[in-house]
């Protein structure tokens, strides 16, 4: 009599993997490695790409509803714009390649420049209060009033 064997555990982990993307379990650990992929600079977007990952509608409703996954999450964020950050001085500054069709150079500095730009955009929007996100941190952005009479001059800053 031939005994039936139960498939092994690999068979099954596939599937309960695609199970849990689809309930979309978000745990504080998932949480924590989607967090050190954005702040490696990667898009939430490709981080769910990722089968082993729930989809980018389970992790911004579970960021959306747990104020435990909410912090870790801005934290990975607020890491991804200094990365941004980094990133934007590395393209602004790298050399560009020698002995190239000045077409090409042209259209390079181009590139960079879109890229910059769209990176000086999502840094602005994600974390406009700097690295410890605070707001002391963003400077003075109220406006000052100069004025003068008889040689004196009036300083007055508004909120």
């Amino acid at each position: 009599m031939g005994q039936d064997r139960l498939p092994s555990t690999s068979y099954f982990l596939p599937l309960l993997t695609e199970q849990i993307r689809y309930m979309g379990i978000v745990t504080k650990q998932v949480m924590e490695k989607i967090a050190d992929e954005l702040a490696m600079g990667k898009s939430l977007v490709k981080i769910c790409k990722n089968k082993a990952m729930p989809s980018y509608r389970s992790i911004t409703n579970a960021v959306r509803k747990d104020d435990e996954l909410w912090e870790i999450y801005r934290r990975g964020r607020v890491q991804q714009a200094e990365f941004y950050g980094d990133h934007i001085i590395d393209l602004a500054t790298s050399q560009l390649p020698e002995n190239m069709d000045p077409r090409f150079m042209n259209a390079e500095v181009q590139r960079r420049r879109l890229e910059v730009d769209s990176l000086k955009w999502t840094l602005g929007r994600i974390q406009p209060w700097g690295l410890k996100d605070k707001k002391e941190e963003a400077g003075n952005t109220g406006a000052i009033t100069l004025s003068w009479s008889n040689g004196n001059v009036e300083v007055k800053e508004q909120e």
